[in-house]
């Protein structure tokens, strides 16, 4: 079985974040840095998707945000139908080699993570069909308060590590004479980080509820 996922109705934001809480993530209280904040929630809010691998569907960037999606199955063979996005599903029609099901009569489908179950006299059975097209909508209308947390976790991080170079290891400067700066730097991993995406451990570790499974 394969799916192929269009992005019908995109997300018309892609930050996670208010102008407010980016502000409050680096600690100022007046507009001198909104504009550079924007531009770095949206950087951030695409590493945590790619994190958390959010599928990827023509028409658009993935996101959390909610979205309408169109899905079409090809060759279904499955004890349980798993759709490519999750969260606050909401299924708008299921259609089955051409025959429309009825949500509830005919299938169910967890809000949360995203599984349909095929239904027969109230009991479920595999789905199998040539086709079988899903148009749904998907991922948050609000952004969640522990989502929120994170990425204004990374936010701080991500600034207060446009000072300073994280690979940088030690450094001492010699004045007596002239000037004298000895440097060393981490080779391969930088201590504390144990992957080598672009989101810090600590923020990764928040973002457990966000990650799409992994379907064979």
């Amino acid at each position: 079985m394969h799916s192929v996922l269009v992005v019908t109705t995109p997300a018309s934001d892609l930050s996670l974040l208010t102008q407010a809480e980016r502000r409050e993530a680096i600690g100022v209280t007046d507009s001198s840095q909104d504009v550079k904040l924007a531009a770095l929630d949206l950087r951030l809010a695409a590493a945590i998707v790619t994190e958390c691998g959010i599928a990827i569907g023509a028409g658009a960037e993935p996101t959390l945000h909610q979205e309408t999606i169109t899905e079409t199955f090809r060759q279904v063979d499955v004890a349980e139908l798993v759709l490519s996005r999750r969260h606050e599903i909401e299924v708008t029609s299921l259609v089955e080699d051409g025959v429309a099901l009825t949500v509830d009569a005919s299938f169910i489908v967890h809000p949360e993570s995203g599984i349909a179950t095929r239904l027969c006299d109230d009991r479920p059975r595999r789905w199998c069909a040539a086709k079988v097209v899903v148009v749904y909508k998907a991922g948050f209308v609000t952004v969640p308060g522990d989502l929120k947390m994170a990425a204004m976790d990374f936010m701080r991080l991500a600034w207060a590590e446009k000072k300073r170079d994280p690979s940088l290891k030690s450094e001492v400067v010699d004045i007596p004479d002239v000037r004298r700066v000895e440097r060393g730097y981490w080779v391969g991993s930088v201590p504390g980080q144990s992957n080598e995406g672009a989101v810090p451990d600590i923020v990764a570790g928040q973002l457990t509820r966000f990650r799409n499974m992994m379907v064979a």
